[in-house]
């Protein structure tokens, strides 16, 4: 259960509402670039994943989750955001192709998190 998806809007602001890190993945189902980063983004989430460390993912193909991307000012699929204590701290574009050092940046991100 290290990634949920984030289906409300309301939901996606108690999140960052709360202390610590928020993670997210903003994603399409019809996104090839999306799909070749899942499964290491789910990886991160299962090694990084804790009490003050929250990992989520919202599909911006369907609403809900177009309303909650349109908040998060996020324009492009996939797109990694980390928010500190409610603000947005890190933000990455995937290109496409894709390329998998926006995830590895993340992962140094965490690494320096852990610290």
């Amino acid at each position: 259960m290290a990634v949920q998806e984030l289906t409300i809007l309301d939901s996606y602001r108690a999140e960052l509402d709360k202390p610590g890190l928020v993670v997210i993945d903003f994603y399409s189902t019809q996104c090839p670039p999306c799909k070749v980063i899942a499964p290491l983004y789910d990886a991160i989430a299962n090694k990084y994943s804790n009490k003050d460390t929250r990992f989520f993912k919202v599909n911006g193909l369907v609403e809900p989750g177009g309303t909650i991307q349109r908040e998060a000012e996020v324009v492009w699929w996939p797109t990694l955001v980390v928010y500190r204590d409610g603000r947005e701290a890190w933000r990455a574009k995937v290109p496409n192709p894709p390329s998998i050092e926006p995830v590895r940046e993340l992962e140094r991100l965490l690494d320096e998190q852990s610290l």
